[in-house]
């Protein structure tokens, strides 16, 4: 109430708390990351119990757990930037809610495609459908900032939109060139995603 009470005396539209749109990302965020590791699958009846087998298994599981780690690391990210995107806002509003929920549907969905790539590592399907997944929710992710900076009509005063919108578009934009590459026929199409801390790191900070 307080909050909507000073959107109110500042001459804006009322808006929600923010708090509790945080408290359910961190949720499903939560949710989503310890998902992950379900992905990985132990063996079982293994005929041959030695540790040379059970070495060789495990080096079988090399792409499951790549793969984990990437999508575990890459929801960590989009779990940040979130914090900080909100941060940035003096209120949200409605439209700003169902972004959000839409964005979560799809984080929420990272494991089912973590497993699937898990599982088919050498299929173009399984590996698009990931990377598939990771840029709808940076698409989403962006189109909610993108809402939020337009006309600066969720923002805190003083915010730098310009960067804010390079640094949205960063995760979209690889996973766009990740896509090509796997239907180009590169395995490994998801490695790309490594470049991400290198290009965050080059963009400057913004406020």
């Amino acid at each position: 109430m307080e909050q909507r009470d000073d959107a109110r005396e500042a001459g804006v539209p009322p808006g929600y708390p923010k708090n509790r749109a945080e408290a359910l990302t961190d949720g499903i965020f939560a949710f989503a990351m310890t998902l992950l590791v379900l992905s990985l699958d132990v063996p079982e009846g293994l005929r041959d119990p030695s540790d040379a087998a059970i070495a060789a298994t495990l080096v079988g599981q090399v792409p499951a757990l790549f793969h984990y780690f990437l999508a575990f690391f890459i929801l960590a990210s989009f779990w940040i930037a979130h914090h900080a995107q909100v941060d940035r806002l003096r209120q949200i509003d409605r439209t700003f809610l169902w972004i959000n929920i839409a964005a979560l549907m799809f984080v929420a969905l990272v494991p089912f495609s973590v497993s699937l790539v898990g599982d088919y590592p050498g299929g173009t399907f399984a590996v698009v459908t990931f990377e598939a997944n990771l840029l709808v929710i940076g698409l989403l992710f962006a189109a909610q900032w993108g809402y939020a900076a337009h006309n600066r009509r969720l923002v805190r005063p003083g915010t730098d939109i310009r960067r804010g919108n390079q640094r949205v578009l960063v995760v979209p934009a690889v996973s766009a060139i990740a896509i090509l590459l796997a239907l180009a026929g590169w395995t490994w199409s998801t490695a790309i995603y490594a470049v991400i801390p290198l290009v965050m790191r080059a963009l400057p900070p913004g406020r």
